[in-house]
């Protein structure tokens, strides 16, 4: 009687026969469904399958290659970063944050000035992910991108670094015209927790919009300092409830850390 795992098996080497397949369509399918099943034995056909003369299927092979998460598939999607297709591209951008081995930088780094947004938007994303410091100066360079999506995912991806070198990039990203680069920038404010960026999230909490208000009130709330009081206390009045419940969350943790015992 063959064990399940073995059944497996027999379906990740029929699967991967038929990335050979004359249809593009079941090569494409195929792709997807070892991605689905992730085993590592489907990596050497998937990698070829990058090379596969038809856009679908190579996009599918780079998706499927990140959702095994190994990184001998590193050298292979980096090369897809190049592809032709903007879609493999943005893919391959994907699998290698999925990945997250810092080995992808670099190539990372050159897609976050790919001609297509949607690449550009995944590379800030995947180097989020990875969280390399050494990715900071491209992703407060990308802090200015044309593509507000683009400017919003550097955002989020330095707060998940999180050093202070980000800070100044973050505070101009604040008066952003783009409410989802000020939310975020806000947010990445509040993770990375330096006290040279209160003055401006004072200021963000009289930001128009409420996602703004929200997270600069959690952000003060993460650094902590009593001088944000006041103006969280201002904040308790704000329109929106999202704004009045963090505001009250973070009046709280400041006032934990000066309470007297």
């Amino acid at each position: 009687m063959i064990k399940i795992n073995e059944y497996t098996k027999i379906a990740v080497s029929s699967l991967s026969k038929k990335l050979d397949d004359n249809h593009p369509e079941i090569r494409a399918k195929a792709a997807e469904s070892l991605g689905k099943i992730g085993s590592e034995t489907a990596i050497p056909g998937l990698l070829k399958a990058l090379e596969d003369s038809d856009g679908f299927v190579r996009r599918y092979a780079a998706e499927a290659l990140g959702n095994i998460g190994s990184e001998t598939a590193i050298p292979g999607l980096l090369k897809a970063l190049e592809d032709s297709d903007e879609d493999v591209r943005m893919h391959a951008a994907v699998a290698l944050g999925n990945i997250g081995s810092e080995t992808a930088i670099l190539g990372l780094l050159k897609a976050l000035e790919d001609s297509d947004e949607y690449v550009r938007r995944k590379a800030a994303e995947a180097l989020g992910k990875i969280g390399s410091e050494i990715a900071i100066p491209g992703l407060l360079k990308a802090l200015e991108d044309s593509d507000g999506f683009v400017r919003r995912n550097a955002a989020e991806a330095l707060g998940k670094i999180g050093s202070e070198t980000a800070i100044a990039g973050l505070l101009k990203a604040l008066e952003d015209s783009n409410k989802d680069v000020r939310r975020n920038a806000a947010e990445a404010l509040g993770n990375i927790g330096s006290e040279t960026a209160i003055a401006e999230l004072l200021k963000a909490l009289e930001d128009s919009n409420k996602d703004v208000r929200r997270n600069a009130a959690e952000a003060l709330g993460e650094i902590g300092l009593e001088e944000a009081i006041p103006a969280l206390i201002n904040a308790l009045s704000d329109a929106e409830d999202s704004v009045r419940f963090s505001a009250t969350d973070a009046i709280g943790k400041i006032g934990s850390r000066y309470a007297l015992t």
